[in-house]
């Protein structure tokens, strides 16, 4: 992929930077020119990929050397902890990308007694979201959020996914599979619901493509191992995956609450427009994370259309054939 070199300079939040896709499109995004700050919960990994962006990225006085701030995302204290340091880097920012990733072969809790799919994938997102969007509204104010095709069924599962508000923490009968689909589509109800509330805003979700990442490290077993062997030469490359997270959070324009199958908008499942559902998830989000701000002031963005015209359905984003 070629940097985005004449994409304006953005000031760029990055939760779940330093491994798989989430690592190539922080390299991408570092070559185009972009103000990085990188969140993941490694240290090592982190030091690791900003002296990666160093030595790829020529030092000089217009451009400000990334920031790694280790932290878990999964817990609100977390979050918060991070997004005050964050705050100690920068007074706005333009875009957040929310790519935090799990999948686990037993359930299991985050610190807070939260089902770690749900922590991660939903809750994150909604109250990283919710902490920074004063610095949004200072900045351009778009938020970008990992999603995927698995809202729409779980892998080897049968059917569509729905939420089950009786047991949103899973625990009647786990499955690795669901859990993660299930928070997924959380995720894209968040992501919709929040477009509604906050027009203002630029938020989209994404699909990626079936990556080569580390998302499954912890599956070990049999069956999982050899599908994935076998189908390996079917994924792309994290550099690939990574491109859809590039474009979308530095495009001029995009196509304001709406889902992407990697470069090109489409229609998630009817699920995840399902009002209600969202309105009842918004809540029961609300009790545990606290309070969504319900008023802030407009993105830093002119009133007028920005260069380029926003990205509709037969005009994707220039990131190659859908994989």
């Amino acid at each position: 992929m070629k940097p985005l070199a004449t994409s304006t300079p953005r000031t760029i939040v990055f939760v779940g930077a330093t491994s798989g896709l989430g690592r190539a499109s922080a390299l991408q995004l570092a070559a185009a020119g972009h103000r990085l700050i990188l969140v993941g919960r490694d240290a090592r990994r982190g030091a690791s990929l900003v002296q990666q962006i160093s030595s790829r990225t020529p030092a000089s006085p217009a451009t400000r050397p990334p920031a790694f701030l280790a932290g878990d995302v999964s817990t609100r204290a977390g979050i918060e902890a991070v997004v005050s340091r964050i705050r100690d880097e920068t007074d706005a920012v333009d875009t957040l990308v929310n790519n935090a990733g799990v999948m686990v072969p037993r359930r299991t809790l985050t610190a807070e007694g939260m089902e770690l799919n749900f922590a991660v994938h939903h809750l994150a997102p909604f109250t990283m979201t919710a902490l920074l969007l004063p610095l949004l509204a200072r900045g351009a104010g778009r938020v970008v959020n990992t999603n995927s095709e698995g809202h729409r069924a779980p892998l080897f599962g049968a059917g569509d996914v729905r939420l089950d508000f009786d047991d949103l923490q899973s625990n009647r009968g786990y499955s690795t599979y669901l859990a993660y689909s299930r928070s997924k589509l959380a995720n894209l109800l968040f992501t919709l619901e929040f477009h509604r509330r906050l027009p203002a805003f630029e938020t989209v979700a994404v699909h990626p493509g079936m990556v080569r990442t580390r998302l499954v490290r912890s599956m070990h077993r049999p069956g999982f191992w050899l599908l994935s062997t076998a189908t390996r030469w079917m994924l792309s490359s994290p550099a690939k995956g990574g491109e859809p997270l590039t474009e979308l959070a530095t495009a001029p324009a995009v196509r304001n609450g709406e889902y992407y199958n990697r470069s090109r908008p489409v229609a998630p499942s009817p699920h995840a427009h399902d009002r209600e559902a969202a309105e009842r998830l918004w809540q029961a989000t609300e009790a545990l994370r606290g309070p969504f701000p319900a008023k802030t002031a407009r993105p830093r963005r002119d009133s007028s259309p920005p260069a380029g015209n926003p990205l509709p359905a037969d005009n994707p984003l220039p990131t190659g054939p859908p994989v």
